[in-house]
């Protein structure tokens, strides 16, 4: 109750951070929020040249096109960059809002919550980029992707955000702190992304260590993402359940922690 409260309590102020949020990360270019839909389209158009057309690099469970990896590699990286963006934006989410810290009365506590929305704007716009590209193939190849698991599609963001949530709370608390963390977060968002079965399958490994790849806390929503997406197969309802579980567990500890070292922020600031 007090994990979601603090939305509930805080929501206008979250939802007009995140507006500020999102406008202030392409102000003073001159296509401005036009960059959010652009970018996904560049990056997919190049892995589509370079891993379809030019390596021509398959899955080994792939039934569509060339083109397929494209879509394969992409879904991965619409997820990794979510938790990635939540940790880039974390380790100084306090440090750079120190006003907030010491001049008012402000619940600090839901600077996570602006965190997560601004990334998930960014990860739902290359999540339709990506849709409309699988539409094209559609069209154009006769490779066919959508089932009805495609409504479930959702799922996996929701999963994973109450994971960058967690991350938020935790790891802006101790940024506080430890400064050194926020040299390290290019180090973890670098292991994050070929500790997860992003350019390779889980297969690619040796069964006997398969199951290091689900300590990455973005391997099981990518997998789920992929099934819902791209090969129109059943949730896994078991998975899903102990994953959300969790990621409450981990999320209610980070906002505990939150709460707990907060008394300190104005001290080190």
């Amino acid at each position: 109750m007090a994990l979601f409260g603090s939305y509930r309590s805080n929501h206008f102020v979250i939802h007009q951070l995140t507006r500020r949020a999102v406008l202030s990360r392409y102000r003073g270019t001159v296509l401005g929020l036009v960059w959010s839909l652009l970018t996904p389209m560049l990056m997919l158009a190049i892995y589509t040249f370079v891993f379809g057309l030019v390596l021509e690099i398959r899955w080994p469970v792939q039934d569509g096109g060339q083109a397929q990896f494209a879509a394969i590699l992409f879904s991965g990286m619409i997820l990794h960059t979510l938790l990635a963006d939540c940790l880039n934006q974390s380790s100084t989410l306090i440090l750079d809002n120190p006003q907030y810290v010491k001049k008012v009365v402000f619940p600090l506590e839901a600077l996570p919550w602006v965190t997560v929305l601004s990334a998930l704007f960014q990860a739902g716009i290359s999540l339709v980029v990506l849709i409309l590209y699988l539409l094209i193939l559609y069209v154009f190849v006769g490779d066919n992707y959508f089932g009805l698991s495609v409504i479930l599609l959702p799922l996996p963001f929701v999963m994973l955000s109450i994971v960058c949530l967690g991350v938020g709370w935790f790891v802006s608390a101790a940024a506080v702190y430890f400064r050194d963390i926020s040299q390290l977060i290019g180090v973890i968002n670098t292991v994050l992304f070929f500790m997860a079965p992003i350019l390779y399958p889980k297969s690619a490994l040796p069964e006997s260590i398969q199951f290091l790849l689900y300590l990455n806390p973005i391997t099981f929503p990518i997998e789920q993402l992929r099934n819902f997406l791209l090969w129109n197969a059943a949730p896994d309802i078991l998975g899903i359940s102990i994953y959300t579980l969790a990621s409450l567990v981990f999320a209610c500890l980070g906002y505990f922690w939150f709460q707990k070292v907060r008394k300190g922020f104005s001290d080190v600031l």
